[in-house]
């Protein structure tokens, strides 16, 4: 497995909860494992239930992050309770272990760099901020304010905002690069126009399918007479009409566990999980969703001829397209406006509940 320290929000978070463990097993050991203990004499008179109270938090919140995924609305409460609770435990255990001088100020910079990640700027100078803050009470309410804790106290701070800022910039450039490569990967794999997989993708997915176990189906279709739509029309026409199909076909294909693609020009494919047997449905909607696209003022429907052929394991991806483009241009030839199925089923539109068997 390749080696990336490339994470995602939801990783990073994983990765913060497993140092929130880390942290916590560590501070026992400073507290009550000698030689630790005896030479660094920290408070422990409310460690116990700093202890306690980190457990169950932190157990908590790994199995809610278990459940939730990065685009889980939840996700963002997950992140926010669990940098809340970082400073909270972080500025208790300053208080247990030496207040402006803690040898613990150093994991300072790493909550300003969660926050970071997560709110760029604004989580940036907000965590400074309250790290600031927490480190001021301290300096005026614990410590003299001489020479020697001054310096303490200003080169602390000067490292936090430097931290703070610069990961921000780090974070700000990394989020810049990661929307560009999304943009790339998008013209990469979608049709401009209609906003479906194009065919570079559509061939990388059926050559995949090809190699599971598990059967799929294959549906090529085309628009019937739509060069005379773009005649009669004109293109600007035409080119609503594939924009429309592409909105139906982006909506319908994921209910039905598939995917569609442009295939070319008027041409459009589509792979979906499922069986020739069950296709009824998929095709009922569908035709009930094309007898709503229209391409004039008269309000003609768009209509459609399709090609549906199965693909099972081994069998090669081309032998698959020829046989559904094959039933494609049965269905052509049957009159239009229907699906030809490869067992000899064929769906007409405008009786998409009967079936009636073709010879092919």
């Amino acid at each position: 497995m390749k080696f990336s320290l490339y994470l995602s929000d939801y990783e990073i978070e994983k990765v913060f909860s497993s140092l929130r463990w880390i942290f916590l097993i560590i501070s026992f050991i400073l507290f009550y494992v000698p030689p630790f203990a005896e030479s660094l004499s920290f408070n422990k008179d409310t460690f116990p239930i700093l202890f306690l109270f980190g457990i169950v938090y932190m157990a908590i919140a790994q199995m809610a992050l278990a459940k939730v995924k990065d685009s889980h609305g939840k996700f963002n409460l997950l992140t926010k309770c669990g940098i809340v609770f970082d400073y909270i435990a972080f500025f208790w255990l300053m208080t247990l272990t030496g207040g402006m001088k803690s040898p613990i100020f150093p994991i300072a910079y790493l909550l300003v760099m969660h926050a970071t990640i997560y709110w760029r700027t604004k989580g940036a100078v907000i965590s400074s901020a309250a790290v600031t803050a927490g480190y001021a009470i301290f300096f005026y309410s614990f410590n003299e304010a001489d020479f020697t804790n001054s310096v303490y106290f200003y080169m602390n701070l000067i490292f936090v905002w430097i931290i703070g800022l610069f990961g921000s910039m780090i974070v700000l450039r990394e989020r810049a690069h990661l929307r560009e490569k999304e943009v790339i990967k998008g013209l990469l794999n979608h049709d401009y126009l209609t906003g479906l997989y194009n065919h570079r993708c559509f061939q990388e997915n059926i050559r995949q399918c090809c190699e599971r176990d598990e059967s799929y189906t294959l549906i090529l279709a085309d628009i019937d007479g739509f060069k005379e739509i773009n005649d009669s029309y004109g293109h600007t026409t035409g080119d609503e009409v594939l924009q429309r199909l592409g909105i139906v076909f982006n909506e319908l294909l994921p209910k039905h566990g598939g995917k569609a693609y442009r295939y070319g020009g008027e041409e459009f494919a589509f792979i979906l999980s499922k069986n020739l047997e069950d296709l009824a449905g998929f095709f009922n909607e569908l035709f009930q969703r094309l007898n709503h696209v229209y391409y004039s003022h008269q309000s003609e429907p768009v209509t459609m001829s399709l090609g549906a052929a199965s693909g099972v394991q081994n069998e090669s991806a081309e032998m698959v397209i020829t046989n559904a483009d094959r039933l494609l241009y049965a269905a052509k030839g049957n009159g239009k406006n229907c699906a030809v199925l490869e067992n000899g089923t064929v769906y007409t539109n405008e009786e998409i509940g009967e079936k009636e068997t073709l010879c092919i």
